[in-house]
Parts: structure tokens; sequence; C-alpha cells
């Protein structure tokens, strides 16, 4: 198969449910409306939408950098093999040789990870950033299960509650190492080359402890994964205690805001406006959620983490919360826990263990 200089791929296969036209530069994956389409001319980049799993997002972008026979993919989505097959076909059409193929993990969650064996079977390298590598080496074992229960029975969770969010989040991520897949390592400031191309890896913690994007200056093009969204807000969990997850992340969306990207390509969806506006509007976001928690504080001093999600301005349905899906819970519960980190690191409110172990919160002026 070889890939059309400027429109679709000239010799994609055709089927009773794949392989069909949907638009200029774009073909489907399957006959459920996922499609490869073509998202930049210079550099040549597709996105390849395929199904995610559990969460209210739709979709997860695996997106491929095509240049002299070359190609580059930038995640690889969730395990299943329905996204096995939608992946394979996209590179398929695209006329991709997975001996001259690179894919970038941006991130440890299996979300963009999923496939990584695939494609590593189909014979392409597989490239980790180190910060992704520790993430996948800190998160994808018991004992950080075990922690993330200790530290949501610390701030106030039940038992019971407290070990079902710490098990519907620690299967999210993957660990290649234990897993087997072969995989090799760079470093930030390091380059990862697709033909002409050259991206450079850019650190960009806050959603993860060691996420990374790739940036090329040149077209001013940068791959994001899940460091800034127009979807909604990315999810910023809890690390460790002491560690600020939200100071994290907004160091990284200034940082973001300042390299003047152009042409960004998203995790999830796709972008819908300047990038340095989203990364201010989102800055501002979690600002605003920080100060819901101070306030909520202030107003009734000494309540535990647990006790403070409620009043962080959530849509969610706190007098169903037993109805709601945990990974839902998970996600109010861990952000919320990362703001009272974040107003913690900042001076701004100080955390108190009770007789019994249990976090209580104050402002720092009382």
């Amino acid at each position: 198969m070889t890939s059309g200089s400027a429109g679709a791929p000239t010799s994609v296969p055709r089927g009773d449910d794949w392989g069909c036209g949907c638009g200029p530069n774009c073909f489907t994956l399957d006959g459920d409306g996922f499609t490869c389409r073509r998202v930049l001319d210079e550099p040549e980049v597709w996105r390849v939408e395929l199904l995610m799993h559990d969460t209210f997002l739709p979709s997860v972008n695996a997106f491929v950098v095509l240049d002299g026979g070359d190609a580059l993919v930038v995640d690889a989505g969730t395990p299943d093999e329905f996204n096995d097959t939608r992946l394979m076909r996209a590179l398929v059409g695209l006329g991709v040789d997975p001996a001259r193929t690179t894919l970038f993990c941006t991130h440890a969650h299996i979300d963009h990870t999923g496939l990584a064996r695939e494609l590593s079977e189909a014979g392409a390298s597989v490239l980790v950033p180190e910060g992704v590598l520790a993430d996948m080496r800190r998160f994808a074992v018991p004992a950080w299960r075990d922690g993330m229960v200790a530290r949501m029975r610390a701030e106030g969770a039940g038992d019971a509650e407290a070990a079902e969010l710490a098990d519907v989040i620690w299967d999210h991520v993957l660990n290649f190492e234990s897993e087997g897949i072969g995989f090799s390592v760079v470093a930030a400031g390091d380059a990862v080359c697709c033909g002409r191309w050259s991206f450079e890896v850019v650190p960009a913690p806050g959603h993860t402890v060691g996420q990374c994007v790739l940036w090329e200056p040149a077209r001013r093009v940068a791959f994001l994964g899940d460091a800034v969204l127009f979807l909604c807000s990315t999810c910023i969990g809890f690390w460790d205690e002491g560690e600020d997850p939200i100071g994290a992340q907004l160091a990284t969306l200034d940082r973001l805001a300042a390299l003047g990207v152009e042409h960004a390509f998203m995790g999830h969806g796709l972008q819908e406006g300047p990038l340095d506006e989203r990364c201010r509007a989102n800055a501002a976001h979690h600002e605003r959620r920080s100060a819901r928690a101070l306030a909520a504080i202030r107003e009734a001093p000494g309540r535990t983490g647990f006790e403070l999600v409620s009043a962080m301005g959530w849509r969610a349905p706190f007098d169903r919360w037993s109805e709601t899906p945990a990974l839902t819970r998970w996600f109010l519960v861990s952000e919320s826990i990362a703001h009272l980190d974040h107003l913690v690191a900042t001076g701004s409110a100080r955390r108190e263990r009770d007789g019994e172990g249990v976090s209580r919160y104050y402002p720092s002026e009382a």
C-alpha cells in the first residue's frame, strides 16, 4: 500500500465495513464510524480515532506522522481486538511499513499505551520517555494501589470505598517491563525523528508525573497527550502526599501557552481554538477550583478531604453518590485531594491528622 502525496491513500482495501471514503483525505476503519483522517499536510499527520472505554469521553486518538517512508505513531489507544483491528487497518491503508515505524507513548495510562504490544510484535520500535517509564514502575504495582487506599482512608473515605476507587484506576496503567513489551528509553530534550522531521521530547507533568509531549518548532506542531484538552479539563489526580500535581499542571500549562503552538494534537478530541487561550482558561479553571476548596475550609475548618469534595463545585449527583460509577467517583475524589495538596503546598491551608489518623483541613491564617 502507498500513501498518495496530496489526498487519501491511493490503494485502500475495500470491504463491507471499512476502507470506504468518508470525505477528502479520509477513510473508514469499520462500520461503526471510526475513521483515519488527514489533519495536517506539513508534516503529514493522520488522526486515527479509536474507541475509549469506561469514561464519558467517546474516543481516544492515535496520530500517525508520515515522511519519506518512515512513520511515527503517537500513542496507541485502548487494548481490545476492535481497536487493534482499527489501528492496523489505518496503518495498512496508509501504506505503513512496520519495520520503519516508531511508537512514542506520551504517558503511562492504558488508553495511550494499550496497543503497544501489537505494534511491537508487528515490527515497530517503541519509545518511552524516562518519566513515563518511572510512572509505569511506580503505578503498576500493588504497593501503589495500597498507597492509594491508605491515602483515601486518611482523607476520610470508608474502607470499602477507598478500596473500590483504588481498584478501578489501578488497572488503567500498563507496565511494559512486567508485560514483556520491548522498548527503548528517551530522555527529556531528546529528538524523536520521522523522515525530515525532528520532534523534541518535552516534560509535561500534571496529568501524570512523567507525561511528555512532542514539539516540532519549525511548523509549531505539538503532540500533547492529555496535557491539555478542549473536550474537558484534564483530570489531575493526587500523587503522593507532599507532592503538588495541580502546581505541576499549572506550570505545564504556562509553558505550553508560551511555546507558540499552532497545530495541537491531543489525546482526546481536536483543537478548537488557539492553544495558548485554552491553556490560560484551563489554568484559571483549576485556580477557581482551589479557591472554592479554600473557601469551604474557611467556612467550616476541620473538615476531612472526603467531606470537602462536594464543596468544590463539581457537577455531580452527590445526593446519589453511591449510584455514580466508580471511575467517575475516582476522578472527583482524586482531583479534589490534589487541590487540597495544592493548597497545603502553597501555604494557603494546613493539614492536621486527628487522633484516628484522618486528615483535617484548616486555613493557614487560623
